[in-house]
């Protein structure tokens, strides 16, 4: 009994981290987010570029921070010690997050596998729903108050205070509004709705 509950909560905590790591991969790249309001504020205004330049400068810093032979941030753009060193550690989240990614996505696969040909499936139920609930929460109180919820996700993630830029040293803060990563983190517990809902689905259908 004890053994299959710990063989069931490794399988949940697998097929979660897989999702996870999936949602934030696909919303860190998800380019056409910035693109959008890089167009509707004409952000490179900010700064004094065209917005087509403003987003040559983004896919540098998307090389930068997912490519682990991409060493440098080539910015056109002023940036301070400390402002590329907290991209360097956004770079060091970024490739944990696809280390998690690469490392959970061959294991789901098969937990998967294996729930569907013993017909198991209806076991996502349950986890699935208590997660989506949770990361409701989550959402609600990051609608709330997103000043304070994004602070501390610097303060929990960061061990610095580097993420505070000072637009004088590192004027690609100022292309950068709250509206922007807010609509990322939207997008992000989307994702990751979405991913449980199909699990849910896939549960109910194996019920029938």
């Amino acid at each position: 009994m004890i053994k299959g509950r710990g063989i069931k909560f490794i399988e949940n905590s697998i097929l979660f981290l897989f999702i996870l790591s999936l949602s934030i991969a696909i919303t860190i790249n998800f380019t056409p987010l910035y693109h959008f309001f890089v167009l509707k504020d004409n952000l490179g205004s900010l700064v004094d570029l065209s917005n087509q330049a403003l987003m040559r400068e983004y896919y540098h810093l998307l090389s930068f921070l997912n490519y682990p032979w991409v060493g440098s941030l080539n910015f056109s753009l002023p940036s301070s010690t400390n402002g590329i060193h907290h991209f360097s550690d956004v770079k060091h989240l970024f490739l944990v997050n696809y280390s998690v990614l690469i490392l959970t996505v061959v294991p789901a696969y098969l937990i998967i596998k294996k729930m569907k040909k013993e017909k198991r499936l209806w076991e996502l139920i349950i986890p699935a729903k208590l997660m989506m609930l949770g990361l409701f929460v989550l959402v609600m109180i990051m609608v709330l108050n997103f000043d304070k919820f994004f602070i501390l996700f610097h303060e929990v993630l960061f061990r610095n205070s580097d993420w505070l830029f000072d637009p004088n040293l590192d004027p690609i803060i100022n292309t950068l509004p709250d509206t922007f990563f807010m609509s990322c983190f939207v997008l992000f517990f989307c994702l990751i709705e979405f991913f449980l809902w199909i699990g849910i689905i896939c549960g109910k259908r194996s019920l029938r």
